[in-house]
């Protein structure tokens, strides 16, 4: 390790000037090695920190106020090498920059980058093993990855055979004047009536939808349930549900070609007496 005060050699005589020409060549010779950066600066000059292990390799910046990291006294500097590296640190790729993974001869990629706007940091931990065929990747809502087999939401091949059953939840509507009804929500619903109601037109209706919405009576009885002009039934003649308390009516549906809702009523759905 060496550092000399300046660079600049002063007249003087034959033995004092061969001892700071040798003073500044080993200066010069170390890089101007040192666990302090060296007096004499200039702009563009070298300097290894030797307060760090391994060794820490900078450069004076040009406006000779103070010295630009290169790297470490290492192999590549300590940085990355062309042909791979191992990190064992995070990696920030700034402003939506790709992670892109190129085809057999470069000439293409899939890239993966985050969303233009993330409201709070994320990270997602991948599975500990592959799935199975026709699996898909899902999370727990805690950013924990893994495999689940899912339905898909539209199969357009012909003969699908489903061996183990298949159930649609019970959506719970809310009891209201006019009570809402979204076929986005679930094929089964559920409403108890809780004064004399009518049961609106549904939204996000697809033909071929089927299902049922059961209708309870509350603890009083007595309510009636009218229907959406969107409604359909056989004969034309309009169910009126059971009015004993607690009684429950099943309106089975079908959504037909022109998306109006086929209804047939199965009243007073109860135990056999």
């Amino acid at each position: 390790m060496a550092q000399a005060t300046d660079y600049s050699l002063a007249n003087q005589s034959g033995a004092n000037f061969r001892t700071e020409l040798n003073t500044i060549l080993a200066a010069v010779q170390t890089l101007n090695s040192g666990s302090t950066a060296p007096g004499g600066t200039a702009a563009h000059m070298l300097f290894l920190d030797t307060s760090t292990t391994p060794a820490t390799l900078k450069i004076r910046n040009a406006a000779n106020d103070g010295f630009i990291t290169l790297g470490t006294a290492s192999t590549n500097l300590g940085l990355v090498g062309a042909s791979g590296a191992t990190f064992t640190g995070d990696i920030t790729l700034n402003a939506q920059s790709d992670v892109r993974f190129a085809d057999a001869d470069s000439s293409h990629y899939v890239a993966l980058q985050a969303a233009a706007t993330v409201a709070s940091n994320v990270t997602f931990t991948l599975p500990t093993a592959d799935g199975t065929a026709n699996q898909a990747l899902k999370t727990d809502a805690s950013g924990n990855l893994g495999f689940a087999s899912y339905l898909l939401t539209t199969e357009t091949t012909n003969g699908q055979v489903v061996t183990g059953g298949v159930r649609g939840a019970i959506t719970t509507l809310t009891d209201a004047s006019t009570i809402a009804v979204d076929m986005d929500d679930n094929n089964n619903s559920l409403v108890v009536l809780g004064g004399n109601r009518a049961l609106g037109n549904p939204t996000n209706v697809v033909e071929g939808q089927t299902g049922f919405i059961e209708v309870r009576q509350d603890s009083t009885g007595g309510r009636t349930l009218s229907y959406g002009s969107n409604y359909r039934f056989v004969g034309g003649t309009v169910p009126t549900v059971t009015a004993t308390a607690s009684a429950v009516t099943i309106l089975a549906y079908a959504v037909m070609s022109d998306e109006k809702i086929m209804i047939t009523a199965h009243l007073d759905v109860k135990a056999a007496s």
